[in-house]
């Protein structure tokens, strides 16, 4: 169940957008996933339990490269509750970040570390009768002469991981959807 994934602006109600006029990277990528009454919150789990293992074995590395250079480790993205089990406040650690803010259409959260502040959003938009429209938004503001330099390397591989991430976004909600069993969803 993969959907299509493309790179888009970020939408003009997505709570970033106000703040890619100065940002260093932005990017956005959409797709859509099966209509739920799953919150953005619930999505964003669904979603990260789902990345890719040369993700997450990415993410180690990149973890373990980082340390003599004073930055924290990241931990994984997949490290989140199950969809259904989540719930998100605002000051929380969910994954690789900490929740700004959350509603039922979107959740942002930040990562704000001595180099560089991360700010994603996850945000569910109704879309037509059978799907809702998924889009995950980037800011990058660099802190640093650091900040630069890890940019050169992650700015590409994030092109590569976050359209990698979302293409699985659709067979993640459809697995948290109630009903939903080795690969079928019931009727």
């Amino acid at each position: 169940m993969t959907s299509i994934t493309r790179a888009v602006p970020l939408p003009a109600n997505c709570q970033l957008t106000p703040t890619q006029h100065d940002a260093d990277f932005a990017d956005a990528y959409e797709t859509l996933v099966p209509k739920s009454d799953l919150s953005a919150t619930e999505i964003y789990c669904a979603v990260a339990r789902q990345t890719p293992g040369w993700v997450n074995a990415l993410m180690w590395l990149r973890n373990r490269l980082v340390q003599p250079f004073g930055l924290k480790d990241a931990g994984a993205i997949s490290n989140v509750p199950a969809a259904r089990s989540a719930t998100a406040v605002p000051g929380q650690r969910m994954g690789l970040f900490e929740v700004v803010s959350v509603s039922a259409s979107e959740l942002v959260l930040q990562d704000d570390d001595k180099h560089l502040l991360v700010q994603l959003s996850v945000l569910k938009q109704s879309h037509d009768t059978t799907h809702d429209k998924l889009t995950i938004s980037t800011v990058v503001h660099i802190h640093n002469t650091l900040g630069c330099v890890y940019m050169t390397f992650v700015g590409p591989a994030h092109k590569v991981i976050a359209p990698a991430i979302t293409r699985r976004a659709s067979r993640a909600v459809a697995k948290s959807l109630p009903g939903f069993e080795i690969g079928v969803k019931k009727v």
